[in-house]
């Protein structure tokens, strides 16, 4: 299959549009990282003393006004129960560790950048991945991917297009 300029400069821009929300799903996940850490302490000492204040009747008397103001009174503001509820779904959802990366057996290689460029092409991939020749769509992928990334291997292609 000969690839012209244009689909060439489409299959370029479905490369760096897939980098680039890759990084950008990286920047937000240490991100994540960085708070999931703080959060959890957080958030508990925030019930600690909400239940302090229920629990302590003075508390309740000093404080408890003022609360039942700021809900009634402050713009976005509402019952803390809610909020204490939100709070501990948030800290419970940043506890969990991400799951595999889209890069592909440690090489750096993005497999989903593969196979947007496949999916832009028209490139597809059929029969057994335990062949020694790349089939004709997989050398072209090959080919086009090598042009944006040196360290794209053929079994990249092979697993880029065998999984979904």
């Amino acid at each position: 299959m000969n690839i012209n300029e244009t689909e060439l400069a489409k299959a370029r821009a479905a490369w760096n549009a897939c980098l680039q929300q890759e990084h950008d799903a990286q920047q937000l996940q240490e991100r994540l990282v960085t708070i999931r850490d703080k959060l959890q302490p957080a958030f508990e000492r925030i019930e600690s003393a909400w239940s302090q204040l229920r629990a302590d009747e003075e508390l309740r008397e000093v404080l408890g006004d003022q609360v039942a103001w700021l809900t009634d009174n402050v713009h976005g503001a509402g019952p803390v129960e809610p909020a204490l509820e939100t709070l501990r779904h948030l800290a419970t959802l940043t506890a969990f560790t991400p799951g595999r990366t889209g890069r592909g057996h440690h090489s750096g290689v993005s497999l989903e950048a593969i196979r947007a460029v496949a999916r832009t092409l028209g490139l597809r991939s059929y029969g057994s991945s335990q062949r020694t020749k790349p089939l004709p769509d997989e050398r072209t992928l090959l080919t086009v991917c090598k042009t944006f990334d040196g360290r794209v291997s053929a079994a990249n292609v092979r697993n880029a297009l065998k999984t979904p």
